[in-house]
């Protein structure tokens, strides 16, 4: 969905709906001055007859007609049928198939962003942006891609189906507020090119100080830049690439166990988090007494504290305090077990 697309297809609806009123008052007009000049009829009893005439009710003739105004209405009756045939058959178009279709579609699409809440805004739809709504789309996470290439589009549209999407360049203001940045809570940018992405990371946090950016980096040298301009993460892939393939070379093992918990395959185990909000029963109280994987049967493997420190495999005697965000190892069926302990829901 794009603003231009739409304006476009506004304007070119309304354009063929002149054209049809236009062709259907034009030949109206010029069968009445026809039937007015040969019968020598007032232009009411004129109209009437081409009306009654081009629409088949069949009332009967107002006047007698003469043979030149019966050979004239049998040319208004194949006139009228062709014009009339083509007018529904374009309307019929437009509204099943064509652009008025299209419009709406759009529309209702413009609608549904604007009313997404904390959802993530993906921007770049290349390799890395695909690989981001797959997992997006996997955890059931609202989001909104926004890709100036209509191709790159269509093509994941073809998996995933119901994708909301502008389309548009993310380096403008106006494209980032269409996708919700005010009331997005992540922002994804993986577009190729770091100007765009630093340029992105700017406007987006003058729009949103709170949303949380991560950012992708091509080159070693835009990973400080993007930091300083706003970004929470910055991603570089050929980084990432070449630290995982020397992890395979050399830890095999641990690669494979990393994923299974962080890709979800056949092995139903998750690497998760769960945030302890305002007033869970929890908070304040120990590790040991809270007795989370005797409750739930998942694994603590490290808290994040609400100033950003880490405790990595926290002991029994660790304290859990409202903000913490708890990292656990488990099945899908123990960290919702998981979340209604914290949420204090039996």
């Amino acid at each position: 969905m794009s603003v231009q697309e739409i304006k476009y297809l506004r304007k070119h609806v309304v354009r063929k709906f002149i054209r049809i009123l236009i062709l259907l008052l034009s030949v109206t007009l010029f069968s009445t001055l026809g039937i007015m000049l040969i019968e020598h009829w007032s232009f009411f009893d004129a109209l009437w007859h081409v009306i009654i005439t081009i629409s088949t009710v069949g009332y009967g003739e107002i006047h007698p007609l003469t043979k030149t105004g019966k050979i004239f209405t049998i040319i208004i009756i194949i006139v009228a049928f062709s014009v009339y045939a083509y007018s529904a058959s374009t309307i019929a178009y437009l509204i099943f198939e064509g652009d008025l279709k299209k419009y709406f579609a759009l529309k209702r699409l413009e609608k549904m962003i604007s009313q997404m809440k904390n959802h993530t805004i993906v921007c770049g739809l290349g390799r890395t942006g695909l690989a981001a709504i797959q997992e997006l789309h996997k955890e059931h996470i609202p989001f909104v891609v926004i890709e100036k290439d209509h191709e790159k589009i269509n093509k994941a549209l073809e998996t995933f189906h119901n994708m909301r999407y502008i389309v548009g360049d993310a380096t403008n203001d106006e494209i980032l507020l269409k996708a919700g940045i005010k009331s997005a809570a992540n922002l994804i940018i993986t577009t190729s090119n770091d100007s765009n992405n630093l340029f992105i990371t700017l406007s987006a946090k003058n729009l949103n100080p709170k949303v949380k950016i991560v950012a992708r980096a091509s080159e070693e040298s835009s990973i400080p830049k993007l930091k300083m301009a706003g970004a929470d993460e910055v991603i570089s892939p050929n980084t990432i690439g070449g630290i995982r393939m020397a992890s395979i070379a050399i830890r095999p093992s641990v690669v494979s166990f990393l994923d299974i918990v962080t890709r979800h395959g056949e092995i139903d185990l998750r690497l998760e988090e769960v945030k302890i909000p305002m007033g869970s029963p929890v908070h304040g109280k120990l590790l040991k007494d809270v007795q989370i994987p005797q409750k739930t049967g998942v694994i603590v493997i490290g808290i994040k504290r609400e100033d950003g420190s880490f405790i990595l495999n926290p002991v029994s005697t660790t304290m859990l305090l409202r903000g913490d965000t708890i990292i656990i190892i488990g099945t899908t069926e123990q960290f919702e077990k998981l979340k209604k302990l914290i949420r204090g829901e039996h």
